[in-house]
């Protein structure tokens, strides 16, 4: 089997033999480099084209090198590649951060903490279909009616063939809406999101709201526990839980 790597190997040979330390490519041309089309997921999000040094991604193929990608441009479909002189080293199963050092593994093995060292957790719930988000005759957004009550939420947002997400979590469904359709400067994250979906809408985009506000099982080493979804830090882990099932390779988060 081909790994992903060696699929674009030909990319970072072609790095290799430049003599300049910065080279703007179209994808065209990266296509006629590596003699195979790009995945849909280059043309749709941009995480494909980041350096977070993961194993098994295809960015080692220029991380490795001592190459990074900059100005990157998915409507014109161009990419500029910078050299770091630096070769990336790839991180297993988890990134590491830029510009953030990695603390010295322990020579030692370690024992087991004491007190609940063994945490086996089983986390299952279902996002509910609430509605559309549209603009009202004044231009202005409009949500689903929505529970005052306490949960999580997703908003889809379709244009064409690309999505975006972005998962929250609140102590009343309602109010956090209500933050959203005023949009004001003063709340930094209600403000981005207000621009956001409004900026979708202006441009053709679907927006879609899913809910969990209920049916949440939680399971620790065996035990079923109770969610209580009024329980900031239990909203919390399913917000986190929510972001990392529904951030897949081929969809691209708005949390950031």
């Amino acid at each position: 089997m081909v790994t992903m790597s060696k699929k674009y190997e030909a990319l970072g040979e072609f790095l290799e033999q430049q003599t300049s330390d910065e080279v703007s490519l179209s994808f065209d041309q990266i296509t006629k480099i590596i003699s195979r089309n790009l995945p849909k997921s280059a043309d749709e999000y941009d995480v494909w084209w980041s350096n977070s040094p993961v194993e098994g991604r295809h960015n080692a193929v220029w991380l490795t090198r001592g190459w990074e990608t900059t100005k990157l441009n998915r409507r014109a479909r161009t990419v500029k590649f910078v050299r770091t002189g630096l070769s990336r080293e790839i991180v297993k199963h988890k990134s590491v951060s830029r510009g953030r050092s990695v603390a010295a593994q322990p020579t030692t093995a370690l024992s087991p903490a004491p007190v609940a060292a063994s945490n086996h957790v089983l986390l299952s719930f279902q996002w509910m279909m609430l509605g559309n988000v549209v603009l009202d005759h004044a231009g202005g957004l409009q949500f689903p009616a929505v529970t005052a009550n306490a949960g999580l939420y997703r908003i889809r947002i379709k244009l064409k063939e690309q999505s975006r997400f972005y998962v929250g979590e609140s102590q009343s469904l309602r109010r956090r809406f209500s933050n959203y359709r005023a949009g004001h400067s003063g709340q930094k994250t209600s403000h981005r999101i207000h621009l956001l979906l409004k900026e979708s809408l202006a441009a053709g985009a679907q927006i879609e709201v899913d809910i969990v506000t209920s049916d949440v099982t939680l399971e620790i080493n065996g035990s079923v526990v109770a969610a209580e979804m009024s329980n900031k830090a239990t909203r919390r882990m399913i917000e986190h839980a929510a972001i990392v099932a529904t951030g897949g390779s081929d969809i691209e988060l708005a949390n950031l």
